[in-house]
């Protein structure tokens, strides 16, 4: 027991040396800075002025930083490294853009007709000689081409290859009918000449079979109406045979040949024209009731653009239904339209904007658009809209660095205010209100300096950042009190001694002590920046740099000026015009008053009483018990729109889409780097039955491979009996069948799940595959406790899959998942490496255990 207890006495004689030492050291430093820099004020402002100016230069480096996956996550972690390789690589070529449109019920007529003439502004719009056709994702519409099959022949070669007119009627017979004839159908080619005369002959002979057919009884006069007229929709199951049986001449000519119109995802889809919006639509659309439009949406979710189902039910926000699930109303309905981005220009020339790539001419579009889309003039009454061009998202961000310039002025008058009547008394020669305007011009000094100086090591500034300035001005304002109330309390204390010597005697004291609070303050931000998020990192950074340099400016720039302003008060000058002196002036006893002074002096004789000291350690139990278990039930979440400005229209839509929309599920992308497809298919069923099994109900959504459906097409029309495995064996075999399967009806889906060596041409042995992507959804999640493992369990099973390449998965809402699981794990840490770094200062300069213990 004695040892422990010697043991204990010399570790506290170290820590009493160490403040001895601590405090000492400085309270000699700060007793011959004072004097000095009362003595030359006036050198010691220039120098500060002149340091200010050239570490502000480093502003010119000053930079916003938009992109969410640079503020959020680590520069060397294996995600951030798979979405730059990405971006690096395959950049993304589409955007997605969103209109919400809203009123009390939006299943009327006049919101139809509203989204109906919106649309059509947006295809007029034009920037140079581009219109949004040019910019827009153009997709086929799923029927014949105008002029049907006769529109199909392939006429890049010189000649043509299976015409209508090279066929008797004993020759043919419809696809879908081999099996039952037990027949095999018979295209002989023909090579005839491509001239005029040759095209006209073939119409008239078309027309002729068109005629001969009609009179024949049967099945062939509807079939020739199907294929030489695109006045019928097409069933898919028969355009798949007809990819088939006709690969590749006849189909790949329909194929070039097929209409295209620009991909979008729009409730008026339902009362298109055969593909198109022309004057019958246009009519449809004005003669609608709000009867059909329920009936509509209700029975018939059939796209008449794209000719194929779709469920339009999901384009509604805030359904209602009646007692048998009909929808009787809406409160919103959502209008998503694609565009893409000149990937080559962004390569050559550079991106438009920080944050996301986009060449300059789809930006400088997509500012038109915004323009165009926020324009509701127009509207009825009881309509409206909320707009979200993905221009905007990132827009929001940048300007956040002014963006609350005018609360901050705001902040900065009230403190002046509040400064002002601090340091001064109720007189003329002692007010102090130039002194006040030098404090906060210290701070803003200080701000300046800090920004520069981390501006020019290259670290961005965010929206999280905008909270640093009102953060540094109530940590400023707080060491000017501490520097002229030791300097009032040491004038009317001591002995009457020449201006230097009494400066240099408050600087020892108040030196001290805003170097204590200003160390404690500057490791705990810098103890911050060891975090792995950079956006945290570089917050941490800017705050500690900048109150460092607030600190030093003020126990100079503020000391020097104090002195000066000391001078003018000893010359009995006044406080506000400085050239004027009031002769005789003699101090009033009012103004020499303190009411601060004397609430702090009865407060600390009230806490001398042992009810009250009983009462304040009980509310500090109960609030350290509610701190502990609000710290216990802490969440960790992050969402990048919560850094969008509330009263921005893009976060107006993320609210409206959050809370009218709920999401079944996060959609992401399994990304497969190049492989020998042909030899890994059972890698690819490997892993999607693992994503598939019931391990992961609880996770997965669903999943969209491409190769089922792939081994589906070849297995239906193989011509052989041969096992799909034999067949993949060939190299030249697969190339052919991957071509034809991403042409056919139900492949074509899948293209732009392909990043080719060059580009897939119908008819033509598919490329290498450099890149390709399998997408599935999670289902939805309420919080990182259940999303965080889920994509740890994804990330696991892709990693476990033995392909020849690396594949990963990735997802947009990984970003936000990523973050919170980074956040979940150095919460704790970070708080408990700050508290032992304040702990150990404290306790340097302190030299009391229970006092560094009441510090944390």
């Amino acid at each position: 027991m004695e040892k422990k207890l010697k043991e204990q006495t010399s570790l506290q004689k170290f820590v009493r040396a160490c403040q001895y030492g601590v405090i000492g050291s400085l309270e000699k430093f700060f007793t011959w800075y004072g004097c000095l820099i009362a003595t030359y004020p006036k050198t010691a402002i220039l120098a500060c002025v002149s340091v200010t100016i050239a570490g502000g230069l480093g502003l010119l480096r000053f930079y916003e930083e938009g992109d969410a996956a640079s503020m959020v996550i680590p520069t060397n972690s294996v995600f951030r490294k798979n979405i730059d390789w990405l971006d690096e690589n395959f950049p993304r070529e589409i955007r997605v853009h969103s209109v919400l449109f809203t009123a009390e019920n939006v299943l009327t007529p006049k919101v139809m007709q509203t989204i109906f003439k919106q649309r059509n502004k947006l295809e007029e719009l034009t920037i140079g000689e581009k219109s949004f056709q040019d910019f827009c994702i153009q997709v086929p519409v799923l029927k014949l081409p105008a002029g049907g099959l006769s529109a199909c022949n392939r006429k890049d070669t010189g000649k043509t290859t299976t015409g209508w007119v090279d066929f008797e009627d004993d020759d043919w017979a419809p696809f879908w009918e081999v099996g039952v004839n037990d027949t095999e159908v018979d295209w002989n080619e023909t090579t005839i000449n491509n001239g005029n005369d040759t095209e006209d002959s073939q119409n008239d002979q078309n027309e002729r079979k068109k005629r001969e057919l009609e009179k024949e009884e049967g099945i062939f006069a509807p079939l020739f109406n199907l294929f030489l007229s695109n006045s019928q929709e097409m069933d898919i199951d028969l355009l798949e045979g007809f990819s088939d049986q006709f690969y590749p001449d006849l189909y790949c000519g329909c194929v070039e040949a097929t209409e295209t119109t620009c991909y979008e995802q729009n409730i008026i889809e339902l009362w298109g024209d055969q593909g198109s919006y022309n004057e019958v639509s246009e009519d449809k659309i004005d003669s609608l009731t709000e009867a059909e439009i329920l009936d509509t949406i209700n029975n018939r979710n059939v796209s008449q653009i794209f000719m194929k189902d779709f469920n339009f039910k999901e384009l509604l926000g805030d359904v209602k239904y009646n007692f048998k699930g009909e929808i009787i109303g809406a409160s919103s309905v959502e209008m998503k339209f694609f565009t893409t981005v000149n990937v080559t220009d962004v390569k050559v020339h550079g991106t438009a904007t920080r944050g996301e790539k986009i060449d300059v001419e789809s930006y400088q579009f997509e500012g038109q658009m915004v323009s165009l889309l926020q324009n509701r003039s127009w509207f009825p009454a009881g309509v409206s809209s909320l707009v979200n061009v993905q221009r905007q998202f990132f827009d929001s961000f940048v300007g956040q660095t002014f963006k609350d310039a005018d609360k901050l002025v705001g902040g900065y008058i009230l403190v002046f205010i509040y400064v002002n009547l601090m340091l001064s008394k109720l007189n003329c020669v002692e007010q102090r209100f130039w002194l006040s305007v030098i404090g906060l011009v210290s701070v803003a000094m200080g701000m300046i300096l800090g920004y520069g100086l981390c501006s020019l090591f290259g670290l961005f500034y965010s929206a999280a950042h905008t909270v640093i300035p009102f953060l540094l001005l109530g940590i400023g304002i707080d060491n000017i009190f501490v520097i002229t109330q030791t300097f009032n309390t040491l004038e009317q204390s001591s002995a009457p001694t020449s201006l230097a010597l009494r400066f240099g005697q408050t600087m020892k004291h108040a030196g001290v002590a805003v170097s204590v609070t200003t160390f404690t303050d500057v490791i705990a931000f810098f103890v911050g920046s060891n975090t792995l998020l950079p956006g945290l990192q570089s917050f941490c950074v800017y705050a500690a740099v900048a109150i460092f340099c607030i600190y030093a400016l003020q126990v100079t720039h503020f000391v020097a000026w104090f002195s000066l302003d000391q001078r003018r008060q000893n010359s009995q000058r006044d406080g506000c015009i400085c050239c004027y002196t009031h002769k005789n002036f003699k101090s009033f006893e009012f103004s020499r008053r303190s009411f601060l002074n004397k609430l702090f002096a009865y407060i600390g004789v009230l806490l001398t009483n042992r009810i009250v000291q009983c009462i304040v350690m009980l509310m500090t139990g109960v609030f350290l018990v509610f701190g502990m278990w609000g710290t216990l039930s802490l969440t960790q979440e992050y969402q990048p729109e919560w850094l969008l400005p509330p009263e921005s229209e893009v976060a107006q839509w993320f609210e409206m889409k959050n809370t009218h929309y709920p999401s079944g599920g996060e959609p992401g992308y399994i990304m497969i780097k190049q492989i020998d497809i042909a030899k890994e298919f059972d890698k690819f069923d490997q892993m999607v039955g693992r994503l598939r099994s019931p391990e992961q109900s609880w996770n997965i959504n669903k999943v969209q491979p491409w190769h089922t459906g792939f081994r589906d097409y070849v297995n239906k029309f193989k011509k052989t009996n041969d096992s799909f495995e034999d067949l993949m064996d060939s190299e030249e075999y697969f190339r052919d069948k991957l071509t034809q399967f991403l042409f056919s009806p139900k492949g074509a889906i899948f293209q732009p799940n392909f990043w080719f060596s060059e580009p897939l041409k119908c008819g033509e042995p598919a490329p290498d595959v450099l890149l390709q992507t399998i997408p599935f959804s999670h289902k939805r999640f309420d919080s990182s406790t259940v999303w965080i493992p889920a994509m740890r369990e994804v990330q696991k099973i892709v990693a476990e899959t033995p392909f020849s390449n690396y594949s990963f998965p990735v997802a947009l809402t990984y970003i936000n998942w990523e973050t919170d699981a980074i956040v979940g794990v150095e919460l704790l840490r970070n708080v408990g490496i700050a508290l032992i770094c304040i702990f150990a200062t404290t306790l340097m300069t302190l030299g009391s255990w229970r006092g560094s213990v009441f510090v944390m």
